[in-house]
């Protein structure tokens, strides 16, 4: 019987067992792992909530920017300035929850499933450490135990847990980020989107430090109000000029979770190597070229131990000033590099 009888007979149903039998070989299993539970859970949430609201924009803009630059629209430019106008407008009118990334970006979750796994479990540990750092009931002594914890239970996943280990390890040596093909396609049609993701770098580790600094739930939530309110008002309209490491903007969180602090950068560059492959016209095979920079970044055996190896340039340095050193200069990432600046 020839093919074309075949298939005429087997009617949609049976195209559509034929399609699954022939698809699901490339397709991902979605597993996913709960957030470690504690007493501290949504504390930040309940205690700080235009703060974690006007998060949710900033994971949005990273997520929809992957969706855009699949879909290779004809004027880079265009599109930087349309998705910029419109995360300043949710910035202004922010969603009350976060959604998931594969929401966001649908069409890059189907061809880069292990991608969106990697943020949303990092963006989890994020918000655990945001709770323990934000609940009153943990004497601050206590907190590290509880940081500690959390990042015991993130690194258990090593199959989409970053590396603890710092960026001169695992960007630099590792990624080898400067000698790639696509280093920087994005940042160059894509200036607004970039500067705009700098701040929000500068945001998230600032607001790391002002917990540190503000214990005291007041003092914290006056604190963290006006964080939110130097964001808005100044650092988005002067953005640095390049990603800082969280070393530079959150030394005393640094100091007390290493492992963290690392973990958050990989999380940073990973988004930033992720938008470097999809913008460039050098890499054929995207999603190959976005999982083999995963297995590079993902936890070894050892890298607890190379955590604490970073120096902390201002170690007290004062977040709600943002200094003409977060704004300009080489900073760490152009040390490392060895010249100028070089943001991601």
């Amino acid at each position: 019987m020839k093919k074309r009888s075949v298939v005429r007979r087997m009617g949609a149903a049976g195209l559509a067992v034929l399609f699954f039998t022939l698809s699901c070989a490339s397709w991902e299993q979605r597993n996913e792992v709960s957030a470690l539970r504690g007493s501290y859970n949504y504390q930040f949430y309940k205690r700080h909530p235009r703060d974690f609201k006007l998060t949710t924009v900033a994971h949005w803009a990273h997520g929809k920017v992957s969706e855009i630059l699949l879909e290779k629209p004809r004027d880079p430019a265009e599109a930087d300035q349309a998705l910029y106008d419109k995360a300043l407008w949710f910035l202004g009118h922010p969603p009350e929850t976060e959604p998931h990334q594969d929401y966001v970006s649908p069409q890059f979750a189907r061809q880069a499933w292990r991608a969106i796994q990697v943020i949303d479990w990092t963006h989890q540990l994020h918000e655990q450490l945001y709770d323990i750092l934000a609940d009153p009931a943990i004497p601050v002594g206590e907190k590290k135990k509880w940081i500690d914890r959390a990042v015991d239970y993130y690194l258990s996943e090593p199959s989409m847990a970053f590396s603890p280990a710092p960026f001169e390890e695992v960007i630099m040596s590792r990624v080898r980020l400067t000698s790639q093909p696509w280093f920087m396609a994005f940042r160059d049609d894509w200036k607004l989107t970039s500067k705009m993701f700098w701040a929000f770098h500068w945001w998230h580790p600032a607001v790391y430090e002002v917990q540190m600094l503000f214990p005291g739930a007041d003092e914290q939530k006056r604190a963290i109000e006006a964080i939110d309110d130097l964001f808005l008002d100044r650092v988005l309209k002067e953005p640095p000029n390049r990603m800082l490491l969280s070393r530079e903007v959150m030394p005393r969180f640094a100091r007390l979770s290493p492992e963290a602090a690392n973990i958050f950068d990989n999380l940073h560059m990973f988004h930033g190597i992720t938008y470097d492959i999809l913008a460039s016209a050098e890499v054929k095979d995207k999603r190959a070229e976005v999982y083999r920079n995963i297995d590079l970044m993902l936890v070894r055996p050892g890298d607890r131990r190379l955590a604490g190896n970073f120096p902390t340039p201002v170690p007290e340095v004062d977040p709600l000033a943002y200094s003409k050193d977060m704004r300009q200069g080489p900073g760490e990432m152009g040390r490392i590099m060895g010249h100028g600046h070089h943001g991601h």
